[in-house]
């Protein structure tokens, strides 16, 4: 019996050393890239994958719950798998599933619609930076409520996209979701050239665009023409539109591209990665009025910042494209003319989503983001897109009668519909019994920004809640009138009044005052020391766009001495601006090292270069000269 039970257990252990091999195999054969959506079509979709080991590329597919078709390719030299499936029925659920060894991905995917339905999508952008956040917040769990068809990403999916071993934390991160919804991908410059070292552009491989493909990528959803621009081939954006948009005949067009338009840049004491639509981007701003282009997302600056409706570089509510900087993180820089809202760093954190509706009346979006506070996924932006004024209209007809849920419900409509006449029937709300009922008109009405409410909104500024103080000053940071400039300036200087309601009365004297007085309050504030380090940050950011010759002598002064780094980088930035002379600024260089009262040589070089444009220097210069 012994002898048995001896030889029993040899053939087990021998049967082991011989299946470990066999599941190693295995192992080695499965997945290194599950399979993910592309390219979904009425009729047709792409899946591609990456094995470990050279396979078979089959995938089974039939009507939802089945599996009675199969589709074939050829794995390339790099074991990526590319299967188109094709003459599927539209807007109807198919299931599939993909073998790889002992891996199998069993999902569903619905294809395109037939009809020129209403349409919803999830836009994210510069996801690379994400690390574990998307998972650890659950962000996906919370875009699914939405029931999105597909997501547009802006690019910027990996840090340098010619490096192969870089792209499955990618895939992994976006599994759950691209394994029944496409993610269409506008090429960003992490992604990597599409023109040089062709060899290693993992992007392509992994990825199947629609229409002819890259740099131009096009493709119909329901009621909305799309149109995705890689990022190398920007500049020629404006005439391919030219060539293609007259053939696009849906209600609504929405494009994609990695660089923004128009865009406030990082919160810092340069304007980096600023871009007003007046310069580089400006042909692309031209060519989206003549085609009169919809929405338009873009990425790569690392911020969430929403503009007005914007067309020939001016504010249209009805008539301008809608533009969205969706770069996933949370760091936007104080507001520009053109900004409706941006992120708040204080307050927020990555990952942001935005879910976008293509509706038959209306384009409505909502964008989220990870809130400090709350530890919890909080709404940063609602707004709603119209072109029939019957729309706004008739919720403002709602407002008299409405009470409770329904009050607040039609407030909040207007706001987000940017309904400038609704802003006269908002303002007695401000003083509702109810304080939910005061908070939501002070919102609308920040988001509305009318200069012809702008009087009537200063006198709340004195009210003792921080909400509608701030909301009052955005407002008026929005739109304003010359003549409250003075009574502006007070506020701003005000101590008693909230930080961030003070921050955004210094932009309206930067955009709405005269130059002189925006600049004398913003100098006053700066030399109050006693001043909170926002409010004087933003008055540094303001000078540089209000300051002028006459005021060197003072910002240099304020420069000597100056303790925060910010303040006193912003300062010599906008010197560099007033002098001609630009000395590198930033944290790390000399200037940014360098301690108050000991900046002379700085200083030295400013003054040399107005000497010598200007012959002579002015007499509260000349100590500088030395």
């Amino acid at each position: 019996m012994k002898y048995m039970g001896f030889r029993f257990a040899m053939l087990v252990l021998l049967a082991a050393a011989f299946a470990l091999p066999a599941v190693a195999q295995d192992a080695e054969q499965g997945f290194h890239i599950r399979p993910h959506m592309n390219n979904i079509t009425r009729d047709g979709a792409t899946l591609i994958w990456e094995t470990r080991q050279p396979g078979e590329s089959v995938v089974e597919y039939g009507r939802e719950g089945a599996f009675d078709q199969r589709a074939t390719g050829a794995p390339d030299e790099h074991n990526i798998h590319r299967v188109r499936i094709t003459g599927l029925e539209a807007e109807t659920v198919h299931s599939y599933r993909v073998r790889a060894g002992n891996d199998v991905q069993e999902s569903t995917f619905k294809t395109a619609p037939a009809t020129d339905r209403p349409v919803t999508f999830i836009v994210v952008g510069d996801s690379r930076r994400w690390n574990a956040s998307w998972e650890s917040t659950r962000m996906a769990a919370h875009a699914a409520q939405w029931n999105p068809e597909f997501y547009i990403n802006n690019g910027d999916l990996v840090v340098n996209g010619h490096q192969r071993d870089l792209w499955p934390e990618h895939f992994d991160r976006f599994h759950d979701l691209a394994q029944s919804l496409w993610m269409v991908t506008a090429r960003g410059n992490h992604e990597g050239s599409m023109i040089f070292d062709v060899e290693n552009d993992w992007f392509a491989k992994y990825h199947e665009l629609p229409g002819d493909g890259e740099p131009y990528a096009v493709f119909d959803w329901g009621n909305t023409h799309f149109v995705l621009v890689s990022f190398e081939q920007t500049p020629g954006a404006p005439a391919f539109l030219d060539q293609h948009m007259p053939g696009a005949d849906k209600q609504y067009t929405v494009l994609a591209q990695h660089y923004p338009v128009y865009c406030s840049g990082y919160y810092g004491p340069t304007d980096s990665r600023k871009e007003f639509g007046d310069r580089q981007m400006k042909p692309l701003a031209d060519a989206i009025d003549r085609h009169d282009i919809d929405l338009d997302v873009a990425g790569h600056t690392h911020i969430y910042e929403r503009m007005f409706g914007w067309r020939e570089g001016k504010r249209d509510d009805r008539n301008g494209c809608m533009y969205i900087v969706n770069g996933g993180d949370i760091n936007a820089n104080f507001p520009e003319a053109f900004t409706a809202i941006r992120d708040d760093r204080e307050a927020m954190e990555k990952p942001t989503y935005t879910v976008i509706h293509m509706g038959n009346d209306r384009i409505w979006f909502r964008t989220f983001a990870w809130g400090k506070a709350e530890q919890d996924i909080i709404e940063i932006d609602y707004c709603v897109r119209w072109r029939d004024e019957a729309l706004p209209q008739a919720v403002l007809e709602q407002l008299p009668g409405a009470t409770g849920a329904d009050l607040l419900k039609a407030i909040e409509e207007l706001g987000a519909m940017t309904y400038q006449p609704a802003g006269e029937a908002l303002l007695p709300y401000l003083d509702d019994a109810d304080p939910a009922v005061r908070r939501t008109a002070a919102t609308a009405l920040r988001r509305i920004g009318s200069a012809e409410i702008a009087p009537r909104l200063l006198p709340h500024l004195a009210s003792e809640d921080a909400h509608i103080q701030r909301e009052m000053a955005r407002a008026l940071e929005i739109a304003s009138d010359v003549a409250l400039a003075p009574a502006v300036a007070d506020a701003a200087k005000n101590a008693a009044l909230d930080v961030k309601a003070r921050v955004a009365l210094i932009g309206a004297l930067q955009f709405h005052a005269p130059k002189e007085l925006a600049t004398a309050t913003a100098i006053a504030v700066l030399r109050d020391t006693s001043t909170p380090a926002l409010v004087r940050e933003r008055a540094s950011y303001a000078l540089v766009r209000t300051a002028g010759e006459a005021d060197i002598a003072a910002i240099i002064e304020m420069f000597d001495r100056e303790t925060e780094e910010y303040v006193m980088l912003r300062l010599a930035f906008t010197l560099n601006e007033l002098c001609g002379r630009r000395q590198p600024v930033d944290g790390k260089t000399p200037i940014g090292q360098s301690k108050p009262g000991e900046r002379g040589e700085f200083i030295k070089k400013w003054v040399q270069e107005i000497e010598k444009d200007k012959g002579a220097l002015p007499d509260d210069l000349k100590k500088w000269a030395a």
